[in-house]
């Protein structure tokens, strides 16, 4: 994936490789990568690329692992709310990361400005929230599963079905998928629902009290 960026000033490149054996994977946002071990890895790759790699200045190549992050128990804790890669760290595959982040600060100021309490409105927020946001943070990782199959039988069939009409494995190109993903106004289902929603947390605030007597 390739775009420009400071006013076309620059051209950055996300180039995506397998993780490297006997390599520190700490999480960094700092790792240098090598250029000459970049150009020998895309060598088999088009024209495009590999006409690029070349204009790569020193240095300025950054590396660091993609991971995924188990969904949490909770987003919230008294009056403390998580919100965006912090709950629901996104892989890069649905290009949905800082969505999620604008859905849940978009949900959670409707909950303030609703609600009666703060605890109420974490509660709603979360509830809202939390199924949604971790669906989408699964579908990036199974669509990275899927594609960076190796050559072979799931390959072949993985193109077929992209190639086809049905259910896409791609799922940033589903069309399903992007219904779910972009045709859901989050803000305006939390003002609709307002009422379904304080009375669902309410009840499962009941029912732990009850379970905890």
């Amino acid at each position: 994936m390739a775009y420009p960026i400071k006013n076309n000033n620059v051209y950055n490149m996300v180039l995506l490789h397998p993780q490297k054996p006997n390599v520190d994977q700490t999480e960094s946002w700092t790792n240098k990568g090598d250029k000459k071990e970049m150009i020998e890895f895309y060598k088999g790759w088009n024209d495009g690329v590999r006409d690029l790699l070349p204009y790569v200045p020193e240095g300025l190549i950054n590396e660091w692992t993609l991971n995924f992050h188990p969904p949490l128990p909770s987003w919230i804790e008294t009056k403390t709310a998580l919100i965006g890669d912090s709950c629901h760290a996104m892989l890069p595959y649905v290009a949905q990361g800082a969505a999620q982040a604008i859905e849940d600060a978009g949900v959670l100021t409707v909950s303030l400005s609703l609600a009666d309490d703060v605890p109420t409105a974490l509660s709603v927020y979360e509830a809202v929230r939390k199924s949604r946001g971790e669906a989408i943070q699964n579908s990036a990782a199974s669509t990275r599963i899927a594609l960076h199959l190796p050559d072979g039988k799931e390959q072949e069939e993985r193109d077929a079905a992209i190639a086809g009409t049905g259910p896409n494995p791609d799922l940033w190109a589903d069309q399903g998928w992007q219904d779910f993903m972009w045709g859901v106004d989050v803000m305006k289902d939390t003002v609709v629902g307002w009422n379904k929603w304080v009375a669902l947390v309410k009840g499962r605030h009941l029912g732990d009290a009850n379970s905890s007597c």
